[in-house]
């Protein structure tokens, strides 16, 4: 039997193959010293001589069904003339403190982007904190820094990541759509901790931010970008809105429940969604019964003309359409007399500049929205993340295009 290529496939600067044991599981490589390479200091280039030398072992990729590969190899502890110092040397396409291959490495943290960890793990049998130890180290090297030059539309968000309300505030480029930022907490100290790392010119390229219009960012953003606009999300105010409808919703209930309505309290069961939903996106059936409980009841079908008009006033394309739409529709709110919405009306009044802003950048947090439904994933396939830092680089891989990521 002849095999060929071994040479190529174990191919490493200042070392040669030596000799290839293969068993059922296990292959182990060995690697000696090519004498034809001369010894240099990696400081200062210059010539020395060799201390010590030690024999070490790392993990390399499975090869076919062996999944465990080890390579060993002599390391030498090399004393430079020139500038005194000490080091080992050891393979460049091994890292030798994790004592594992690079090549590994990069493998494991491509197969973590869409394997959840415990099958990683079981894969390479190795153990899920020697793979969280690895991307980090890989990811580290490769995602660099992040750029925050030449910036105009920015989107901020808090995201939920475990129990006991604990947030992270993610500030995304509306444009591409890359992770800028990620800090714990959802306050006003979480968002200016990104502002603290751009510089004047950084901050006078910024055009328009996108926020919720509740929340503690508000007060950040004019404290450290007087020049830039604010654009409330039209997601989060429709889901504002939504929340009043089912605060109704509640209150006829509970109105139906002391007058004693059975009918009522029959046709109003089971219809939260049915008054939040479009009416496009109810089924026949849903429609019907929709379609008679707003017969029935005026107050829940006020409600639900209200929201569907308040939709169409921040669908609009044009500023000027949606100016004068969502000033009819703040008068017919106010109008119909329902005391939740005309509170909400009067607060949409107030924040008419940021909608339409929203309207004018044509900028909303949809896509920070489809992030953070990417956020879960990720810390549902890590099984959590007590360490930030690995967190936030996982987050920035998954922000990326494909290209940027890991080689």
């Amino acid at each position: 039997m002849i095999i060929s290529g071994l040479k190529k496939l174990y191919q490493y600067r200042g070392y040669r193959l030596n000799e290839v044991s293969f068993s059922e599981n296990i292959v182990h490589v060995n690697l000696e010293f090519d004498k034809r390479c001369k010894d240099t200091c990696p400081h200062c280039g210059r010539k020395g001589f060799i201390e010590d030398v030690e024999a070490r072992e790392a993990r390399d990729m499975p090869s076919g069904p062996a999944r465990l590969v080890y390579i060993r190899y002599p390391a030498r502890k090399f004393r430079c003339n020139a500038c005194g110092t000490r080091s080992w040397l050891t393979p460049d396409e091994i890292d030798s403190k994790r004592g594992v291959t690079k090549r590994m490495m990069v493998m494991a943290s491509r197969l973590m982007c869409d394997m959840p960890i415990k099958k990683v793990a079981a894969f390479i049998n190795g153990s899920e904190t020697t793979l969280r130890r690895w991307d980090k180290a890989v990811l580290k090297e490769h995602l660099g820094e992040v750029c925050l030059d030449n910036l105009s539309i920015l989107l901020v968000d808090e995201k939920s990541i475990g129990k006991r309300h604990h947030y992270i505030t993610t500030v995304l480029n509306g444009e591409t759509g890359d992770l800028l930022h990620c800090c714990e907490g959802k306050k006003k100290e979480s968002l200016k901790s990104f502002f603290d790392l751009l510089n004047p010119e950084q901050k006078a390229s910024i055009q328009v931010v996108c926020i919720d219009r509740g929340g503690a960012y508000l007060e950040c953003v004019k404290e450290e970008l007087p020049l830039a606009d604010i654009a409330f999300d039209k997601y989060h105010l429709v889901s504002n809105l939504n929340d009043v409808i089912d605060d109704l919703r509640r209150e006829e209930w509970n109105r139906l429940c002391d007058a004693g309505d059975e009918q009522g309290k029959a046709l109003l069961k089971g219809q939260r969604y049915n008054l939040l939903r479009r009416e496009e996106k109810n089924t026949g059936w849903q429609q019907r019964r929709l379609d008679e409980l707003l017969a029935m009841n005026q107050t829940l079908s006020t409600a639900y003309v209200l929201t569907e008009d308040f939709r169409d006033a921040l669908s609009q394309n044009y500023i000027c359409h949606a100016k004068r739409a969502l000033e009819i529709w703040v008068e017919t709110a106010v109008n119909s007399g329902i005391g939740k919405i005309v509170a909400f009306a009067r607060k949409m009044e107030k924040a008419s500049e940021g909608i339409i802003n929203a309207i004018r950048y044509k900028v909303s947090n949809g896509m920070l929205e489809g992030f953070n439904n990417l956020i879960s994933r990720i810390i549902h396939r890590g099984n959590g993340y007590k360490d930030m830092d690995y967190l936030k680089l996982k987050l920035r891989q998954a922000s990326l295009p494909e290209c940027f990521k890991v080689p």
